[in-house]
């Protein structure tokens, strides 16, 4: 192929020489060769063509080789021999032309790819001057590439490291790359962010340092993931070591491969060296049975909830258990694992066994609870307990007693069979046992909570003087304070069984709850009538104190508005005249003023308004609901019916008060488009009916958040007036408000 390059090419394909190749022309066979089978190229210009058997990598090389060439020898010369150097150097140029288009599209792909990479970089000069600041860079540190570039590293970083132990000079003392390096930086806004660093060095050909090159990433989301998967494990650790449960990790085998703490103490083991060396899981069942049973469900199901088995402690005592645990792959090995938590319900057990024990009793007392349930009077309570307790112990004669703790005495309030005792209740009981009589009646001694306590016997003096005996009382306890005791006429012979023992002490701690109850309820009573005078009260001094606020604003503010007005007002006369600007200012203070002194009028119209007090209720809505609808895109339907006089000042007030909440809330919180409200006189009630369009919500939150302070006070003050307070509202279908106040009580 060389030998054919160097052949003097005919005159014949000299003049073809234009229109084939050098591989047509040549009849090159060399398929694998770049020029080959290419129309419009130029093969000198190719890197690496096949032309000689070895392949030049450097374009000079090679261009001195097609020099040679016959075909590059005729194309030269169609330009003429003395315009041959001019074609070797429009080749030469050619060539520095690709070369120069392919580096900068090289650099352009660099660039772009240093543009795109998620982590921050930048390069330095020999001086640590930022010479590039790629995007990522900007965004973690907050400072643009066209700030960066020309400032140091460590002004951009801001970080006292930087200043001690600069990551580029120790790279350029140790001679080696510093990767992942861990730093807190502070970006431009002030803010700490915690960053992964690694850094090299630029150098010459000769050694020497040019610059640096540092690749940062943002790692805040990495430490935020670190200190959670750091907190669950103290977390998961807190429970396993704390937990009152025994938690345990076993494999299919039975090997125990870990235990909390309270399960070494549940089972008896002083570490888990001990416990996991010397048994298996099926040695923990005290039947072998129930562990086959308990991995039969736990091997169909994945899991298993509540199972009830009986485990031996290392004691050999039995232990009743319920089990629940799930079965696993372990990711590491491979292998099925199961891990759970089991608690011990030995007193559950026993305490089933104490309720079986006790369904008599149970049986019995609940028919004193539902003579308990049916009154919240206290005598007719005492009464009915009374009766049930000597018919279920089959005595004829009884009576129950109540110490009244702030008259240190002791009261007879229902007797069965006895005589009536005298009027006077000063020391008409007695008791056989005087010091107990003092701990009891007048220390009244605290007294420890036991299911029953030992009788004592107590007597009293009759109205008629008849014979009282002496009855065998049993007390009645509440918190640890006797409130009362039974009192029974034992038959001689008559012993009480330990069940009549613990029927008699439940009873008497039954009975003191029910007791202390409806003497509460009564307090609660008194309690209710006394706040209901005091918010009647407070709403007496509201109204009282938005009357004032409004007269205080009318007046006061106004006064002081109207002050400044005419101050403006000669300000503008003497200083003014010749001053444009100065008089445009005081124009807009005195738009001002006026804006100010129309709000306050509108507050205090709000607070107390003056038209309710001179034309009554029907013109104040009117007029109030009219400025409602200016101000907002409500529609609003208001009419009153029935109504031929005006009522009295304070309900004309509350109803007023009534209107203005139930439309304060209709454009706070409902979004509706329309708003009707009625206020009916039907005798012998007066109705008031809100209600709205909007958007409705759950009425079981009132009550507990602020926004429905104002419905409570609605059915405050409606209760005051002996009236009743309705709200229906769901999502979606809007809000009613129904209150009547019977005309009676006006």
């Amino acid at each position: 192929m060389q030998q054919n390059h160097l052949i003097t090419l005919s005159l014949q394909q000299q003049v073809r020489v234009d229109s084939k190749t050098c591989w047509e022309l040549l009849s090159c066979d060399k398929v694998l060769c770049p020029a080959h089978s290419k129309k419009d190229l130029e093969c000198w210009l190719l890197p690496r063509t096949h032309c000689c058997r070895v392949i030049l990598n450097d374009f000079f090389q090679k261009f001195s080789f097609c020099m040679t060439c016959s075909y590059f020898r005729a194309r030269g010369r169609e330009h003429s021999p003395a315009r041959w150097n001019r074609f070797i150097a429009e080749q030469l140029h050619r060539h520095n032309v690709k070369a120069l288009e392919h580096i900068y599209q090289k650099e352009e792909s660099f660039i772009e790819t240093l543009h795109r990479i998620p982590d921050g970089l930048f390069t330095t000069d020999k001086e640590w001057r930022i010479t590039y600041f790629n995007p990522a860079a900007e965004k973690i540190t907050g400072f643009s590439a066209y700030d960066a570039v020309g400032m140091y590293c460590k002004d951009v970083f801001k970080n006292a490291i930087c200043e001690s132990d600069c990551a580029l000079k120790r790279a350029v003392e140790e001679g080696q790359d510093i990767h992942n390096r861990e730093y807190m930086i502070t970006n431009i806004a002030g803010e700490q962010v915690p960053i992964m660093c690694s850094t090299s060095a630029f150098r010459d050909q000769a050694g020497k340092v040019v610059g640096g090159l540092e690749i940062f990433k943002d790692i805040s989301e990495i430490k935020k993931l670190q200190e959670e998967v750091t907190s669950r494990e103290k977390r998961y650790s807190r429970v396993f070591e704390g937990s009152h449960d025994m938690i345990y990790t076993t494999n299919a085998a039975g090997t125990i491969l870990d235990v909390n703490p309270a399960g070494l103490e549940l089972l008896g083991y002083p570490d888990k060296q001990t416990m996991s060396g010397s048994m298996t899981a099926d040695q923990l069942y005290r039947y072998p049975g129930d562990r086959d049973k308990f991995l039969q469900v736990i091997n169909h199901k994945g899991f298993v909830k509540d199972y009830e088995a009986e485990f031996i402690t290392r004691s050999g005592s039995p232990l009743h258990v319920l089990i629940s645990s799930r079965r696993y792959e372990n990711p590491e090995t491979g292998d099925i694992e199961y891990e759970g938590i089991i608690k011990d319900i030995s007193r559950r057990k026993h305490a089933e066994e104490l309720i079986r024990e006790r369904n008599r009793e149970l049986s019995i007392l609940n028919s004193v609870a539902m003579a308990l349930n049916n009154s919240m009077d206290l005598d007719h309570i005492l009464k009915v307990t009374l009766k049930d307790v000597l018919r279920v112990l089959r005595i004829d004669q009884g009576a129950l007693f109540l110490i009244d703790q702030e008259a240190q005495a002791a009261e007879l309030r229902a007797r069965a069979g006895l005589p009536r005792p005298a009027g006077n209740p000063d020391g008409n009981i007695i008791f056989k046992d005087r010091l107990l009589e003092k701990h009891l009646i007048h220390k009244s001694s605290r007294l420890a909570p036991k299911p029953a306590f030992p009788s004592f016997h107590v007597s009293y003096r009759s109205a008629t003087g008849a014979s009282v005996p002496w009855l065998s009382c049993f007390l009645i306890t509440f918190k640890g304070g006797g409130v009362g005791f039974f009192g029974f006429d034992i038959p001689p012979g008559r012993m009480m069984n330990t069940h009549e023992l613990h029927l008699l002490g439940s009873l008497g701690n039954f009975l003191g709850g029910s007791i202390e109850n409806a003497r509460l309820m009564k307090t609660i009573r008194q309690h209710r009538q006394e706040l209901r005078r005091l918010t009647e009260k407070l709403f007496q001094s509201q109204e009282d104190e938005r009357r004032r606020i409004a007269r205080e604003l009318h007046d006061e503010a106004g006064q002081s508005l109207t002050a400044v007005k005419l101050g403006l007002d000669r300000l503008e006369e003497n200083h003014a005249s010749s001053n444009e600007d100065l008089k445009n200012e005081i124009s807009e203070i005195r738009m001002m003023i006026r804006r100010t002194g129309s709000e306050i009028r509108r507050l205090s119209y709000r607070l107390h308004p003056t038209l309710l007090i001179d034309l009554g209720l029907e013109p104040a809505l009117q007029l109030y609901f009219k400025e409602i609808e200016n101000h907002s895109d409500l529609d609003i339907d208001f009419n009153m019916v029935g109504f031929d006089d005006r009522l009295d000042v304070d309900t004309e007030t509350v109803f007023y008060r009534f209107s203005q909440e139930a439309l304060t809330n209709t454009l706070k919180h409902s979004g509706a488009e329309n708003f009707r409200l009625s206020i009916i006189k039907s005798y012998p009630k007066l109705i008031f009916l809100a209600q709205d369009d909007g958007i409705g919500f759950d009425t079981a939150t009132v009550g507990k958040n602020k926004q429905s302070l104002g419905l409570i006070g609605m059915r405050e003050r409606a209760s005051l007036l002996g009236g009743t307070f309705q709200l229906r509202s769901k999502p979606g279908q809007g809000t009613r408000i129904r209150i009547k106040i019977p005309l009676s009580d006006l």
